[in-house]
């Protein structure tokens, strides 16, 4: 039996709602990336709900009646996001601690360099991220932003962004990538260990005293 995020059970949001949510609160998404099947094979959380794709778009459509999600659509395309007052009702469920919030935006990159950036709310999250995430020696930039919409149904004052550039290895032998693997290994277990951030419930739940 998996094991959900702690919650209150102030609000009637079922867990199947709240999972749904998980995904939600920072934009929207397709129904496609919604069905158990993208949860459980995308590893969008650790966890998933219970429903089939029949029983997830009535309750899609239940949520959006009750204003907790709204829809957009791009031409054939349909999206469920998070609407201000579904923000509240999952924010007095899962207890976000916005301070720690913050978000790393996928890498571009050519043949020499990659480029990865991180908007938090706090510029002690951004640089605690900035320090502790990356593997390779990293050139950085920072800077304080107005502008940016990190979550949709939240307005920050400010946000922190710092931009990441570093030259990954790419060629390695057997035993070159029998020492990657290992360090890479030992990274991600300092990462969890030492990080100040949550960017998803699960990493969330360190730092809710009652959710352990």
């Amino acid at each position: 039996m998996q094991k959900l995020p702690y919650r209150t059970n102030t609000t009637s949001l079922s867990d199947d709602d709240l999972i749904l949510l998980d995904v939600l609160f920072n934009g929207f998404v397709p129904f496609s990336m919604l069905c158990s099947d993208a949860f459980q094979f995308q590893g969008l959380l650790g966890y998933t709900h219970n429903l089939n794709d029949d029983e997830l778009r009535c309750r899609l459509r239940r949520l959006v009646e009750h204003r907790v999600l709204e829809i957009k659509r791009d031409g054939n395309r349909t999206s469920f996001g998070m609407t201000a007052y579904g923000g509240e009702l999952w924010s007095q469920e899962r207890c976000p601690i916005w301070d720690r919030y913050c978000r790393d935006y996928d890498s571009t990159g050519s043949e020499i360099r990659t480029m990865m950036s991180v908007v938090a709310v706090s510029p002690q999250i951004r640089d605690d991220f900035l320090r502790l995430y990356p593997l390779y020696p990293t050139r950085v930039r920072t800077a304080t932003i107005s502008n940016h919409v990190l979550v949709p149904w939240i307005t920050f004052p400010k946000l922190h962004v710092g931009i990441m550039t570093y030259v990954e290895e790419t060629e390695r032998t057997a035993e070159e990538y029998a020492v990657y693997s290992d360090r890479l290994r030992r990274h991600h277990a300092a990462l969890e260990r030492e990080r100040s951030w949550w960017r998803s419930v699960s990493e969330l739940q360190r730092f809710i005293p009652n959710a352990s």
